[in-house]
């Protein structure tokens, strides 16, 4: 059934709602439009009608519900897949449409409607160059004028609207709680060397709690010329942690990061400089400059994989002997189904400083489960490892420092679209994490755990 144009007028932009009727009139006119004699027949039959009662009702989100339950049943069918993109679109859920559509489109890629269809869903998630290719895709085969004609004026209207300018960013502020913001040992006693050589034992600090107040600004612009695939990014933040108690703790950085990117296909590439300074307690701590470039590629609509490469050269104003330079490299898959997303990454680094007591090789994992929920809420939950080898002997303890560095993190985040004016889009996010970190150290000052309860509130455009 073809939807009317009231129910239409929602997902379809208000400029072209007539263009979906005469299209998809036409198109099935033509024979264009999904066969569902093509279609497999496992599927339930009575889903089916439930889904499609659900969908004329304009019931979206159970149409939504009940046409993923029989994709679950029938995942190769391409009619329930269209008809599951056509539900996520209406629904508002448009990456899930598209995913949709794409996997019409695998089984069969000479579909008009699943084209037109996905154009539609690209142009409403701001993918304009990805719309105009579906659209030209769909006019090469020389549909009905009527189509062609309401075709033409959408990508009029994206080549009218193309940008070569974006700007976004973000302001947060927050608050942690952390029970050990000292990060002092598991054990209070620890053993050193002593000048003649024996052995002493000292005690340290017990574990301090304190209140953290954050805040942080981020800008990011680009510039990309109109038709080419190559363009200019800026990046700039600055992060600030004040402490309630523990004010030598005070934290002020700046970071910057500008560079190009060559986007072809389903590949970005991205090459850039960095700068960051980090002051300690209201002091210069830390000055750093250096290279980086990152390769990402869309395998499909359920795989993306990046690489990350950078080069930095540190500098310490309060201890010369730390100066180093650092290489590090990392590879991070993401994977996505529906509401889920799991991401992985590795990494290696390796820092060479002056003193080979503060050279060290580290290496870290990371995985990541986050599901979207009802009301643009999102649960996560992350798991970081990092193990840590330094090159040399510490002389106060006489043995090389080899740490082992687990995080356990999880947390519920909520979006709120606050406001819209074009071109910007005002949106706040409302985030609640909690932070288990373990850390095991062959030497005793470093073995430590604590618990940081945050919770952020940002807007960004």
């Amino acid at each position: 059934m073809i939807p009317s144009p009231d129910n239409m007028k929602k997902a379809a932009l208000k400029a072209f709602s007539f263009f979906i009727v005469a299209s998809t009139l036409a198109f099935s006119a033509a024979g264009l439009s999904p066969s569902p004699a093509l279609a497999a027949e496992t599927a339930d039959p009575g889903l089916r009608d439930q889904a499609k009662g659900h969908f004329e009702n304009r019931e979206f989100d159970k149409a939504f519900e009940t046409y993923f339950e029989l994709f679950r049943q029938s995942p190769g069918d391409p009619d329930v897949n269209f008809n599951l993109g056509r539900a996520a679109f209406e629904a508002g859920d448009y990456e899930s449409a598209i995913m949709a559509f794409e996997r019409v489109l695998i089984s069969r890629p000479d579909a008009a409607r699943a084209k037109l269809e996905i154009a539609r869903t690209y142009y409403k998630l701001g993918s304009l160059e990805s719309a105009e290719q579906y659209f030209q895709e769909v006019l090469a085969i020389n549909p009905p004028e009527n189509v062609q004609s309401n075709i033409k004026q959408y990508i009029t209207a994206i080549r009218a609207s193309k940008k070569e300018h974006f700007l976004s960013g973000k302001i947060a502020v927050g608050m942690d709680f952390d029970d050990n913001v000292n990060a002092a040992p598991t054990s209070s006693d620890i053993e050193i060397n002593t000048t003649l050589g024996g052995l002493m034992t000292v005690t340290v600090d017990r574990p301090d709690k304190d209140q953290i107040y954050t805040s942080m600004a981020n800008l990011n612009y680009l510039y990309r010329p109109l038709d080419s695939a190559v363009s200019w990014k800026f990046s700039g933040m600055n992060y600030n942690a004040v402490y309630r108690d523990s004010k030598d703790l005070d934290v002020n950085l700046f970071d910057i990061k500008s560079g190009v990117s060559i986007g072809r296909d389903r590949a970005v590439w991205d090459i850039y400089g960095l700068t960051n300074h980090l002051n300690l307690d209201n002091s210069q701590y830390l000055r750093s400059y250096g290279l980086g470039t990152t390769l990402g590629y869309t395998v499909n609509p359920f795989f993306l994989i990046s690489m990350d490469s950078k080069y930095k050269a540190k500098s310490y104003f309060d201890n010369n002997d730390k100066d180093a330079k650092n290489v590090s490299v990392s590879l991070s898959p993401v994977f996505v189904y529906g509401r889920h997303r799991l991401s992985l990454s590795l990494g290696w680094e390796y820092e060479n400083a002056r003193e080979d007591v503060y050279t060290y090789t580290k290496l870290s994992s990371i995985a990541s489960y986050e599901i979207r929920l009802p009301y643009d809420a999102t649960v996560y939950v992350s798991y970081w490892y990092q193990g840590t080898g330094y090159k040399d002997v510490y002389p106060l303890f006489s043995k090389k420092r080899d740490d082992d560095v687990q995080y356990i993190s999880a947390g519920l985040a909520k979006t709120v679209s606050v406001w819209k004016s074009e071109p910007l889009d005002y949106r706040m996010d409302v985030n609640l994490n909690y932070t288990y970190t373990k850390s095991d150290s062959s030497i005793d000052l470093y073995a430590y755990t604590k618990n940081v309860i945050s919770a952020n509130l940002s807007i960004g455009f």
